[in-house]
């Protein structure tokens, strides 16, 4: 979007999605939802596709290939939940939610970039939720023998206030060293970094700006992690 003097109009959240977002937690039923449908719409998706191509353009910079697409089921996730297999039927997501990746698998299997806004906080995360299980192998491989880079590039994420975590096994897998020195990244099944604000955040000043400055410590990351699986 650009200004009447040409200068490109700083991004934000419009309170409004804050709002929706708050209203969808206490009332998450279809009809209040369909009630509501243009406000989701108008004030959550539009401006979550604006943040993915401001976001992927920004960050691609320094993420070279880094692919993403401002659309639902592309980079921006469904807001309905899968209730199939879950006790929990509530039909909707009480936030929203964006995923920028590298890489030549598919969108989940690969690391990158997430966002995620709630009515009450923001979280950042860059990473892999979850390894694919062809990616188990040469992860636990490459952290064996060339491990160093990636213990680097995560605690230079810890260290700019990132949390750094995944779903872990309890031992060192079968096959590695049990006190090997880099051990407890072996024994990861996807690793990711995450920070959290106030969703506040992300309602003023030029919001693409700040989380390209936030995201940039875990650069590092995502590239070694992208390193380690393909």
């Amino acid at each position: 979007m650009k200004s009447k003097k040409g200068a490109a109009t700083p991004f934000k959240f419009p309170n409004s999605a804050l709002t929706f977002l708050a209203g969808l937690e206490k009332n998450n039923n279809k009809a209040w939802f369909e009630a509501h449908r243009s406000d989701y719409e108008n004030h959550v998706l539009e401006p979550l596709k604006t943040l993915v191509m401001g976001l992927g353009t920004a960050m691609a910079k320094r993420l070279p290939g880094l692919k993403y697409e401002p659309k639902v089921n592309g980079s921006i996730f469904r807001i309905y939940r899968d209730t199939r297999f879950s006790k929990d039927k509530r039909p909707y997501k009480t936030h929203a939610g964006a995923f920028l990746w590298v890489g030549p698998g598919k969108k989940l299997d690969c690391p990158g970039i997430y966002f995620h806004l709630e009515a009450e906080t923001v979280l950042i995360g860059s990473g892999a939720y979850m390894f694919a299980r062809e990616s188990l192998d040469p992860f636990r491989k490459h952290v064996a023998t060339r491990g160093a880079a990636l213990f680097k590039a995560v605690s230079k994420a810890e260290n700019t206030g990132f949390v750094a975590g995944g779903e872990s096994l309890k031992r060192v897998p079968p096959g590695y060293d049990p006190g090997h020195k880099y051990g407890n990244l072996l024994k990861m099944k996807g690793l990711h970094a995450t920070k959290t604000f106030k969703s506040s955040k992300v309602t003023r000043g030029n919001v693409i700006e700040w989380l390209t400055r936030e995201y940039q410590p875990t650069v590092d990351l995502i590239k070694a992690i992208e390193k380690a699986i393909f």
